[in-house]
């Protein structure tokens, strides 16, 4: 059975199709959840969020694909969850209490400047090379998967990347804390 074959089933209100769904994807939706939080409680809850979101407004879905869907529900939830700890950042620093075991707490600050930066630097990028880099960087997609999701050729997916790379390094280069700066 196809995935479409899974989807529809799962409208219908197979149980076995809707777990089936789960399976294929839960992997991919952690992977992103993972990569953008750096957490894994927060990536965790995140995938069960998308997966719920998801299940609730299943009859509204009209893909035969849901890797994408889940994916950007996924994204959404972690822009959520990054923004509202921006706002509250007593959040954050409670979570940055807890440093991983092998990492000594100067080791812990500076991965946790270092990840500011890299975030603040980010968003400079114009947003088809940050979603190229989120897509080929830390969700792990291939390029040409990136370029049937951004209607684009594998090769035109490439130079995005090489192009966002080569700006990223520019701004963290002359950012506070930088080579330059």
């Amino acid at each position: 059975m196809d995935e479409g074959d899974l989807i529809r089933s799962a409208k219908a209100g197979v149980d076995e199709a809707a777990a089936e769904l789960c399976r294929l994807h839960w992997r991919e939706v952690y992977r992103v959840a993972y990569g953008r939080l750096g957490n894994r409680a927060e990536a965790e809850d995140v995938t069960q969020e998308t997966f719920l979101r998801f299940w609730r407004q299943i009859e509204r879905f009209e893909g035969d694909r849901l890797g994408p869907y889940l994916r950007t529900i996924a994204l959404n939830l972690c822009r959520n969850r990054l923004r509202d700890s921006y706002r509250h950042p007593e959040v954050e620093f409670v979570a940055e209490l807890r440093p991983d075991a092998s990492q000594s707490a100067d080791e812990h600050l500076v991965a946790r400047e270092e990840r500011a930066r890299l975030r603040a630097a980010l968003t400079e990028l114009d947003p088809d090379q940050r979603r190229v880099l989120e897509l080929r960087l830390i969700e792990g997609l291939s390029a040409a998967e990136v370029g049937r999701e951004l209607n684009r050729s594998a090769q035109a997916v490439r130079a995005l990347q090489y192009r966002a790379l080569i700006r990223l390094r520019g701004i963290l280069a002359w950012a506070p804390g930088g080579r330059e700066g």
